[in-house]
């Protein structure tokens, strides 16, 4: 499943540059972005969990000059995380682990529309690192309690192994933009993780423990270059 999204993405991107030849005028976008994440994580094998609502702030910097295509690149503070199920046994319990991340995304940009009001897809990889990991829970994670059914428990009071993240993202929006120096911008994103944040040797009880998170954000940005190309 993963090489597969790999080489869809690899491919819509090379078949959108391919496509946009034609040249336009240079744009050089900076802005700030920030907006709310949806969590959880891929897990093998799998766990009961619901996702962690975060938050999401960054810089983007957009560069254009092809016609229907640029590039995005961004630096993002992102809240990812999971919530632990237990309302088929033990609904008294909660549990949720929130990840922090510095997170380094490009991507594609793919435009269509009028010149004031534009419709958008973004694809492409992004790479993070976690800086730092809270718990919240109503029972002492030290001392677990006797659950009614049995489940792992081994990753509840247990750091994460691997803070180096990495992945593929793309996701859909639209842009208002006011007299071509001003733009806002509203995004839906998915992320979805290649890398595990647990250890995945033989002993190990998890073989996968991937992040995935649903990102919603609002961008503005300003228009520092608007030059004719010649």
């Amino acid at each position: 499943m993963k090489r597969i999204l790999t080489i869809i993405i690899t491919l819509f991107i090379c078949y959108s540059y391919a496509n946009s030849q034609k040249k336009i005028d240079r744009e050089l976008w900076f802005g700030a972005k920030g907006g709310i994440t949806f969590s959880n994580l891929s897990t093998a094998p799998n766990i009961n969990q619901s996702m962690e609502m975060g938050v999401l702030g960054g810089a983007t910097m957009r560069y254009i000059e092809e016609r229907f295509f640029g590039v995005i690149l961004e630096l993002n503070y992102a809240q990812k995380g999971w919530k632990e199920d237990f309302e088929d046994s033990d609904p008294q319990y909660k549990y949720s682990r929130t990840l922090n991340y510095i997170e380094l995304p490009f991507l594609a940009h793919v435009y269509f529309g009028k010149k004031s009001f534009r419709f958008f897809v973004n694809l492409g990889p992004q790479i993070g690192v976690c800086i730092g990991e809270k718990t919240k829970s109503n029972f002492d994670i030290e001392k677990l309690p006797l659950f009614s059914i049995p489940r792992e428990t081994t990753h509840l009071n247990k750091s994460i192994d691997k803070p180096f993240d990495y992945g593929l993202t793309g996701g859909l929006g639209c842009e208002i933009r006011i007299k071509n120096r001003h733009s806002i911008q509203i995004e839906g994103r998915y992320y979805f993780g290649l890398a595990d944040i647990f250890n995945n040797k033989s002993d190990d009880y998890f073989s996968v423990s991937s992040n995935q998170s649903i990102l919603v954000a609002l961008t503005y940005q300003y228009n520092i270059k608007n030059k004719k190309k010649r």
